[in-house]
């Protein structure tokens, strides 16, 4: 146990009640280890302070500001041989890296505080939320604070490029109309497919007679050997659009994406990017109609529609041809879909009643030639 040492009758009489009551403890065992002692001198606190010793008292003395941790001299207690009471001076304990520094003068406080002034003035605006850095440095959410200029500036966007069409490069076709004929044309939406397309193929092939095929990019991209039939059975072949979208809905990038991706597969199966387009639903839009004049292209419509896509019966669709078909008629079917065994067996009874009647059937691009043929002849 250490204990400063002071002179004076007072302190000395202090010091040997307290070491007294510490003696005490130490013998009933608190169970506190032996401190290690580094002897330097030994004092009877019974005995007068020597002359000698003055130093002893100096040293237990602090200085102004000085604090009771760092380097007073102080004294183990222990028993002296013989009895009495010794106390021995211990050398002055070095400070370790764990202990609270000196308390900082008034002065050097102020000078600290001027010295942080000033290297804060000195570093850049910046801060960093203490939200984002505890959530984590990778978020990367810091906080600039700078200038106004860096804050207005305008995040740049790389723009969009618009989608340009390839020039049709589908044969053109120049037919010419017999004097008082009546043309009609049969077309199939939505194919090819392996089911109902090659079933409707046959039926033509076996009638003499050419249709005209709007086909879906998507569709194409399964049946390309569909495709070379329809053109090598002499039929025509249309753009549906990519994947069947309401174009009418779409702007202008996304309905030229639409177009675009539709002729590439058909250029790749065929060798030629078509001419002619059908909207899926029939749906187009002033926008729809602008963009297939600007670049070439006939947007094609019908005049009967058979509903066979609603898988209406085959009496209900013969009917609905023959009262609403007139001369320069496109007549619309379907090539694929969930509801078209009607429309297989329709296809040989309209071919059959249309030529009774007198109907000449002609594909899309052939009828479009007709009747540019007959507008110049007026």
């Amino acid at each position: 146990m250490r204990l400063p040492i002071r002179s004076g009758s007072r302190s000395r009489i202090a010091a040997m009640i307290v070491v007294t009551l510490m003696i005490g403890a130490l013998t009933t065992g608190c169970g506190n280890e032996a401190h290690s002692i580094k002897h330097a001198s030994i004092i009877d606190v019974n005995m007068p302070l020597k002359q000698g010793d003055a130093k002893a008292k100096t040293n237990t003395e602090l200085t102004p500001g000085q604090s009771q941790t760092s380097d007073v001299v102080t004294a183990d207690v222990g028993v002296k041989t013989g009895g009495g009471i010794a106390l021995v001076t211990a050398t002055p304990a070095k400070p370790s890296s764990n202990q609270e520094k000196p308390e900082a003068t008034p002065a050097k406080r102020k000078a600290e505080t001027d010295a942080d002034k000033d290297a804060a003035a000195k570093k850049p605006s910046t801060s960093v939320s203490g939200s984002a850095s505890q959530a984590g440095a990778a978020a990367g959410s810091v906080k600039h604070t700078g200038t106004a200029s860096t804050q207005n500036k305008p995040v740049q966007t790389k723009p969009v490029q618009p989608i340009l069409l390839q020039k049709p490069t589908e044969p053109a076709v120049n037919y010419i109309q017999k004097q008082g004929a009546k043309l009609v044309a049969l077309t199939f939406d939505d194919g090819p497919d392996s089911h109902f397309t090659p079933a409707i193929l046959s039926i033509l092939k076996a009638s003499k007679v050419h249709g005209t095929f709007f086909t879906v990019g998507i569709q194409v991209n399964r049946y390309g050997t569909m495709m070379k039939r329809i053109k090598a059975d002499g039929n025509e072949i249309g753009n549906h659009s990519y994947s069947h979208k309401d174009l009418s809905k779409l702007d202008r990038n996304q309905i030229l994406s639409q177009i675009k991706q539709a002729d590439g597969l058909i250029n790749k199966q065929t060798g030629y990017v078509p001419r002619i387009v059908r909207a899926p639903y029939g749906a187009v839009s002033p926008l729809v109609r602008t963009i297939m004049k600007e670049n070439h292209r006939d947007l094609i419509g019908w005049s009967v529609d058979t509903r066979d896509w609603a898988g209406s019966s085959v009496a209900m669709m013969r009917a609905n041809v023959n009262k609403n078909t007139h001369p320069g008629g496109i007549i619309l079917m379907h090539s694929f879909g969930s509801k078209l065994d009607n429309t297989v067996q329709l296809l040989p009874l309209i071919i059959k009643d249309l030529k009774n009647k007198g109907y000449t059937f002609v594909t899309v691009s052939e009828l479009l030639a007709a009747k540019a043929s007959h507008k110049a002849k007026k």
